[in-house]
């Protein structure tokens, strides 16, 4: 539990509902965490059980269950948020872990990891729309374009109503803003954007980039990446 008692630590677990989920139920909650449980990623969504979170569980036999969609979800928010993989015998109790990445030690357990990494990050929503697999062209830029710095030219891996993936290989730092121009928006304003996660080049046999977030966008450019995204899973984060 974090050292400000006022201050509750978040955290998802996925699991189908079962032994397994008693068992990591019983440990966690003897570290005064405030569980979200859903049986897969999208009820998280769907179920109006969103919030912000300080970290996620996965039950990895749950997570093989999962649909593809949910599991390329998962690979982008395990960048996000301390992640631990879980896999009980339910016969013993016996609860393996493992981490995404390397940024964490393995085989440490759930409540251990909870308590110290979890509580030390701020909580966070995820993000606020569902994500869609589109190659956008991008021009990117930490001026305002117009400057003689030249835009940097790069393309979207997917677009939410929110934010998006742009593959590059020469990442930025988490927290760094900048501007994206995309030109074939019929409103081609450059937006302000923040990056939220840096995925670099050979790190999980995935594409290399950035997550952004964006942070203003134009009456017509939320009108366009709605007919692009089409419905939003998440609440608003004003």
């Amino acid at each position: 539990m974090s050292d400000n008692e006022n201050v509750t630590t978040t955290v998802l677990l996925i699991c189908r509902e079962g032994e397994s989920r008693r068992v990591y139920q019983a440990g966690l909650e003897s570290a005064g965490v405030l569980l979200v449980c859903v049986q897969g990623l999208m009820d998280f969504f769907r179920r109006g059980v969103y919030c912000p979170l300080n970290g996620i569980l996965v039950d990895m036999p749950t997570y093989m269950r999962s649909s593809e969609d949910e599991k390329r979800l998962m690979t982008e928010l395990v960048v996000l948020f301390p992640a631990l993989r879980l896999k009980c015998n339910e016969s013993t109790g016996e609860i393996r872990t493992l981490p995404f990445g390397t940024v964490y030690p393995g085989n440490t357990a759930p409540a251990v990891f909870v308590q110290k990494y979890c509580t030390t990050v701020a909580p966070r929503k995820i993000r606020t729309g569902e994500r869609h697999q589109m190659n956008l062209p991008a021009l990117l830029s930490k001026p305002l374009p117009g400057g003689n710095i030249p835009d940097t030219k790069t393309v979207t891996a997917n677009i939410s109503n929110g934010g998006c993936f742009l593959v590059g290989f020469e990442p930025w730092l988490v927290g760094d803003r900048g501007w994206l121009t995309f030109p074939e928006l019929n409103d081609n304003t450059p937006i302000q954007v923040e990056v939220c996660s840096v995925l670099p080049w050979g790190e999980s046999r995935s594409l290399p980039g950035m997550g952004f977030r964006f942070i203003d966008l134009t009456p017509l450019q939320k009108a366009e990446l709605k007919r692009l995204c089409g419905q939003s899973y998440m609440q608003d984060d004003e």
